[in-house]
């Protein structure tokens, strides 16, 4: 997943000239960010490329998606000593029982700082790609359109997730090591 450079693209200063020492806090942060912000980049290359170069689309749908679950989620109460217990089954049978929370482009427009009539207009283009429906005059939920859309773009992320967190977990473990010894 990782984004190569060409050679050509060296610059002349160093990680160290960039964060002052090469061994300190800052330059491990910068390390772990910049994993971090391969696996952002990436994805933002992928919405990019499904929602035709309007991330501000992108934006909208993932506020909505992400709108319309999140209580779902939450309403599982996962706590350490309790995700330890769950099971597959039973966390896809609980969250099955779950409504979807509808929400609507005042709402969007708050979290996202979008101005509302732009919003608006986002969401109008996303029905319009039948990602989103409404229910009344203003609850916006995805559609299962939407779902395949985002499985048959490479957008669902959860694989390269865990490998970003995995590499990001080993650096944190061999960072620590070096600041011991």
């Amino acid at each position: 997943m990782a984004t190569q450079r060409s050679p050509n693209s060296e610059s002349a200063i160093s990680i160290g000239d960039l964060v002052r020492s090469p061994c300190g806090d800052v330059a491990a942060q910068l390390v772990l960010s910049a994993v971090a912000s391969d696996f952002t980049l990436e994805i933002m290359r992928r919405a990019y490329r499904l929602f035709d170069g309007d991330l501000v689309l992108f934006l909208v749908f993932s506020e909505i998606a992400h709108y319309n679950v999140a209580r779902a989620i939450r309403s599982l109460d996962i706590h350490d000593e309790v995700a330890t217990r769950l099971r597959r089954k039973d966390v896809l049978g609980s969250l099955e029982q779950q409504r979807v929370s509808p929400c609507n482009a005042l709402s969007i427009s708050e979290a996202t700082g979008i101005p509302r009539e732009t919003v608006r207009r986002k969401v109008r283009e996303l029905e319009r790609r039948r990602m989103l429906r409404r229910e009344g005059a203003r609850n916006l939920t995805l559609t299962h359109a939407a779902i395949e859309q985002l499985q048959a773009s490479g957008l669902n992320v959860i694989s390269d997730f865990l490998e970003t967190a995995r590499d990001i977990r080993l650096l944190q473990e061999a960072l620590a090591r070096r600041q011991e010894g």
